[in-house]
């Protein structure tokens, strides 16, 4: 069962997208296999999202930053380090998932304290792991 703010996003891309009843029970049954976007699985969820995603919605809930902060991450490396961790990991909660990674491999505890030095290794760093995941899956 997704949570509230899985189904909560599923209604804002039904609605961002103008899709009638109709398209929307018709997306909920290819992609996710149910009627209802409550019935969905984590699998199903991923599905459909990806399915809203290619009917070109663009989730708006990880476009914040932090601003510009002297010495720290730029608002556009924080977005791209967002981006290719969603690309590489996806799952329930990414930011938690990325702010562990962000600890284990730079000593940083999370995205927001990240230095512009350390922004530019993560980003190289999930290009890498990027690269070595499409490398695996072909």
């Amino acid at each position: 069962m997704p949570t509230e703010k899985q189904l909560g996003l599923i209604h804002v891309a039904k609605k961002k997208l103008g899709l009638d009843e109709e398209t929307y029970l018709h997306i909920l049954k290819e992609a996710g296999g149910v009627k209802s976007a409550k019935d969905l699985d984590n699998y199903g969820f991923e599905e459909v999202l990806a399915y809203l995603n290619r009917l070109g919605f663009r989730s708006t809930s990880s476009a914040r930053h932090f601003g510009r902060r002297a010495g720290m991450a730029s608002p556009s490396q924080i977005g791209l380090i967002r981006q290719l961790w969603a690309e590489w990991a996806g799952g329930e909660d990414p930011e938690k998932g990325l702010n562990a990674w962000l600890e284990r491999s730079y000593h940083v505890s999370a995205l927001r304290f990240l230095p512009a030095d350390k922004a530019g290794k993560a980003i190289t760093g999930l290009r890498a792991m990027l690269k070595r995941k499409t490398g695996e899956a072909a």
